[in-house]
């Protein structure tokens, strides 16, 4: 910038001479270098523009990555024809469905939700139970939750668990306290009544749960 100002100091005194002098020789000298220095000038502008926009385009280019978070929590349930899971996002509807991206494959699936309340969140599964029709399985955000609905190849065939490797069926609960719900206090009973339980118990609940939740899922359109 101090370039600039000297350039335009030049320039001004140069044309002050030119205003001043007498001689045609003169004259033309003066108008010659004070074309020079206007072209020298207009350089110097120019140059100046073009780092300030690389600066700002390494700045943007370089900007922090928003943090990732992934979720390993879910509510579990299935159908004779869907494996259902339940992703607590509160406000998730909201987001722009274009920011949720999903892969899904015969034995996996991965979800992406991009510039969530300012991070990025992520879950998925590989190793599934059995296989999986992905072209007619489905992520679908509802009201403060993501809901992954698998479509099992075998109609009917109970899983059981998600994965393979699993030792159980995993049934984690939504957090109530962050969405408090007049069941919540029912449903963590069950819960603890359910990870105390002996197998019978453990079915009785499950079946329970499992009822409950189709009953509540009538509006899907998707059985």
């Amino acid at each position: 910038m101090s370039n600039q100002v000297e350039l335009k100091a030049d320039l001004s005194e140069l044309e002050a001479l030119r205003a001043q002098s007498l001689r045609p020789n003169v004259q033309k000298f003066l108008e010659k270098e004070i074309l020079l220095a206007n072209e020298r000038l207009n350089k110097s502008v120019q140059a100046e523009a073009r780092r300030a926009a690389s600066t700002a385009a390494a700045s943007s280019t370089g900007s922090a990555p928003r943090p990732l978070k992934k979720i390993t929590t879910f509510a579990y349930d299935e159908s004779d024809k869907f494996v259902k899971l339940y992703y607590t996002l509160n406000g998730i509807q909201n987001h722009p469905a274009d920011r949720i991206e999903s892969k899904i494959d015969e034995d996996s699936f991965l979800v992406r939700i991009s510039d969530f309340n300012g991070f990025d969140y992520e879950f998925s599964a590989r190793g599934l139970s059995y296989a999986i029709d992905a072209s007619k399985s489905i992520v679908k955000p509802k009201t403060d939750l993501v809901l992954v609905m698998l479509k099992k190849q075998e109609e009917g065939k109970t899983w059981g668990k998600l994965l393979k490797l699993e030792k159980a069926a995993k049934i984690d609960l939504p957090d109530m306290e962050e969405n408090p719900d007049p069941q919540a206090s029912l449903m963590n009973m069950m819960k603890k009544m359910y990870d105390e339980g002996d197998d019978e118990m453990k079915r009785t609940i499950k079946k329970a749960m499992y009822e409950s939740q189709q009953k509540k899922e009538a509006g899907f359109g998707l059985e």
